[in-house]
């Protein structure tokens, strides 16, 4: 049962309680002990108890007819117990479930139904303690709903601060996964263009040795169509990446995996020792997953230098019918954080490995250190076969 039926079954089980204890207790005594008869104390322990079925709407406006009602059926010979419950109750609920103009007037009525009860005992001689305490405790009631009125008011805006906070995080991580796609567009859009390129190289100097030298002319043209073949599956790649790629981005050739020297070079020259080893057979990749590769290679390093707070990092590429693996492990103790630069490199890994159907892991090891392996397989796209 969710929570509001909960609440609503508990207010029906309390309201019924205190309504059938309060008939049973006027109709089972004798009813010639009762002022104006049985029925009039009945009629006013109904109003009195049926109302606080509805205190959490109409807070003000119950309150205010249990506080008549109960005076008058105790001016008129009543004094159900009933009725204090029953007050306590519409008082709690003009405390926390209204506004401070209609809380302040609840607390007006009671304390002029108080005042109209107790200052007349006073005046008769009845103990001060057995009058006074009753309004401190209805002043503790009245206090108590109007702090767990404030909590809750807290406890929402701190619920709704807490969704801003969430929104603006999914909104920073789209923005770095726009970023990320946006890079990897321009950079295959740069590889496409490198592959034009050489089509248009080989395709000159095919027509020139068309006649004369058969042999290269077929060569050349079996090199367009591998090239073709592979811009395509670039191309393709492009079109499902792209959201804007910069017109404006320089045609320069991009780095691949066979510069991975160069590159950890670089980072060994930042302090961080790094080894590297190649397992498999060396083979030739598609441009876009060459690059791919040494990306990943790249981003995991550059978290590792950064972020990690390592002694030693270690590379492996490993070759396979099926694809290429590369992985990069450290020694050290500490990750950058998702929402930072070392997230957004992550989510560029994520979006590369997404990109060829490939897998990605980054995590603790368990020997201690940090792991981040790669594998992108081969797809068919890419063939050397003619249509």
């Amino acid at each position: 049962m969710d929570l509001p039926r909960l609440t609503r079954a508990a207010d029906v089980a309390v309201v019924g309680l205190l309504a059938a204890s309060a008939q049973i207790q006027i109709w089972v005594r004798d009813v010639s002990t009762w002022d104006n008869g049985p029925g009039v104390h009945a009629t006013l322990a109904a109003v009195v108890t049926l109302p606080l079925l509805v205190r959490r709407r109409y807070p003000l406006l119950v309150l205010s007819a249990v506080a008549v009602a109960g005076w008058l059926q105790y001016e008129l010979g009543g004094g159900l117990g009933q009725m204090w419950f029953a007050l306590v109750l519409a008082l709690y609920a003009v405390a926390a479930h209204a506004g401070r103009r209609e809380a302040l007037m609840g607390a007006v009525v009671v304390a002029v139904a108080m005042l109209a009860d107790g200052v007349p005992k006073l005046r008769a001689g009845d103990p001060w303690d057995e009058v006074v305490p009753a309004w401190f405790v209805l002043a503790g009631v009245w206090g108590f709903g109007r702090w767990i009125r404030r909590r809750r008011r807290e406890m929402s805006r701190l619920h709704e601060h807490t969704l801003v906070l969430e929104q603006g995080h999914e909104e920073r991580a789209r923005e770095a996964v726009a970023t990320e796609r946006a890079r990897i567009a321009r950079e295959l859009h740069d590889l496409v263009a490198h592959s034009m390129g050489v089509i248009v190289i080989q395709s000159q100097a095919a027509q020139r040795v068309l006649r004369a030298d058969p042999a290269k002319a077929e060569h050349a043209l079996t090199s367009i169509e591998v090239t073709g073949r592979q811009g395509l599956a670039e191309m393709r790649r492009l079109l499902d990446v792209l959201i804007g790629a910069d017109d404006k981005a320089p045609l320069t050739p991009q780095p691949a995996l066979r510069h991975l020297d160069t590159l950890l070079e670089q980072v060994r020259s930042a302090g961080l020792p790094v080894d590297v080893s190649v397992e498999g057979t060396e083979r030739p990749l598609p441009p876009g997953l060459d690059l791919s590769a040494y990306r990943i290679v790249q981003e995991a390093l550059t978290n590792t230098l950064r972020h990690s707070g390592a002694g030693r990092a270690r590379v492996r590429v490993s070759y396979h019918s099926a694809g290429v693996d590369v992985e990069v492990a450290d020694d050290g103790t500490t990750r950058a954080s998702g929402d930072g630069t070392g997230g957004r490199r992550l989510i560029g890994m994520r979006e590369r490995v997404a990109l060829y159907g490939g897998t990605l892991h980054a995590g603790p090891r368990s020997e201690g250190g940090y792991l981040v392996r790669a594998h992108l397989p081969f797809q068919t796209t890419v063939s050397s076969g003619r249509p």
